[in-house]
């Protein structure tokens, strides 16, 4: 009843008082001594001693523009500042299973670590769960049919992962049933669309997930680290992380060897009949553009968002005489295909060429694809495949296509 009544008043918009949070199941306790060797990833501590550092294994954050943290003997402080505009910042203490838990701030979320039972709205985090090796704590996805991570598919086809239709954001009773540790709500850029607050106040520990408002893909590709975060498995992240780092900064250093002009690329999608959906161009998907040696046309568009609005007729002007346009709507079987649904697409010079390319590789519908849940992590195969379409004369190896499609 009680949870049934703060549901209600959350849907009604009137002020709530905050539900404790429910103690859920943590992992069994063991002695741990006065010198672990490596952070608990499975386990609590049996035998707390405040002089003890309980997190040898550390990670920090070099290219997000939202997040940084503070290890402190059996204390993370991770602050998530939003590179939008939305007056929030939040502070979020993650505390060692089996140690006590400090004074705070009310509004400071706090979370025990390890996380036994995951829950999210953002498709982008399946992939990094898998590679850290953590899908079996997964117990809620947005949407059960859409996945294309296969270890996630198969925990799905078991049992263990229940749908929540929350369309990114949230849904907020299929989320109380599942009771997870911690669920990562899809951020929005306008704030009266982000109910992680009201989440929490129904005692769901509810984190919000920015990863696609980065300024960079490797600050992207960062929101692994806050996953492991959450499991005390940063040394795995760290290890990874390293190696999309060094592969990324390889090609973006290839192209930068390009002696022609950089080509202007076209980006976005009708989304309306006289409007266009595209992202900032201080977003890290328009990054991405400018390291595979591109200029993104609309580069006057100085936002951060990864969803934005424009006219049709500033689309136009702006990349009209593009001779590539990368990212088109997900599903287009062809050029024919986009052709029928958005006859105006055919004025592009791009479009005339053949050259366009969706991220939707595999498609399997829905908007569904690798791209989606996979590439957060990868954006070193991502802009390999940029570098291979804008500047090929630079390619001496061949690249696979993993993220990116060519439409006949």
């Amino acid at each position: 009843m009680k949870c049934k009544l703060a549901l209600l008043s959350v849907m009604l918009l009137t002020g709530c008082e905050r539900i404790e949070t429910p103690v859920l199941e943590h992992y069994p306790s063991r002695t741990v001594g006065q010198t672990p060797a490596h952070n608990l990833d499975a386990s609590c501590v049996a035998d707390y001693d405040e002089g003890t550092d309980y997190f040898p294994e550390r990670t920090e954050f070099a290219w997000s523009d939202q997040l940084s943290v503070e290890y402190s003997g059996h204390l993370k402080r991770v602050r998530f500042r939003p590179s939008i505009n939305t007056g929030e910042t939040l502070d979020i203490l993650l505390v060692q299973c089996g140690t006590p838990v400090p004074e705070h701030d009310a509004a400071t979320v706090v979370v025990q670590v390890p996380i036994r039972r995951l829950a999210t709205g953002n498709s982008a985090m399946l992939g990094a769960a898998d590679e850290l090796g953590i899908v079996d704590r997964l117990v809620g996805v947005d949407n059960v049919r859409t996945p294309t991570v296969e270890s996630v598919r198969r925990r799905i086809a078991q049992g263990g992962i229940q749908e929540l239709w929350g369309y990114a954001h949230a849904n907020i009773e299929p989320m109380m049933a599942v009771r997870p540790d911690v669920y990562l709500s899809f951020y929005s850029a306008y704030p009266q669309f982000n109910l992680h607050p009201q989440l929490q106040r129904v005692g769901v520990r509810a984190l919000p997930q920015a990863d696609h408002l980065e300024g960079h893909p490797l600050g992207r590709a960062e929101w692994l680290k806050f996953l492991a975060l959450l499991v005390n498995r940063e040394a795995e992240a760290n290890r990874r992380f390293a190696q999309v780092e060094s592969e990324y900064l390889h090609w973006r250093d290839l192209a930068a060897q390009a002696t022609r002009k950089r080509p202007a690329v076209m980006a976005g999608f009708p989304s309306g009949r006289d409007s266009f959906e595209v992202f900032g161009a201080l977003n890290q998907r328009a990054q991405l553009l400018i390291d595979a040696g591109g200029e993104y046309v609309l580069s006057g568009l100085r936002k951060r968002g990864s969803l934005l609005q424009v006219s049709f007729e500033e689309a136009y002007l702006a990349g009209a005489e593009a001779p590539v346009w990368i990212g088109v709507q997900s599903g287009h079987t062809s050029l024919a295909h986009m052709l029928e649904i958005s006859p105006r697409t055919g004025w592009f010079a791009s479009v005339r060429a053949g050259q366009v390319y969706a991220f939707d590789k595999d498609y399997i519908g829905a908007w569904a694809s690798p791209a989606q849940d996979n590439s957060m992590t990868r954006p070193h195969l991502a802009l390999a495949e940029l570098v291979k379409v804008l500047h090929p004369e630079l390619i001496q190896t061949p690249v696979p296509s993993t993220f990116l499609r060519r439409l006949p």
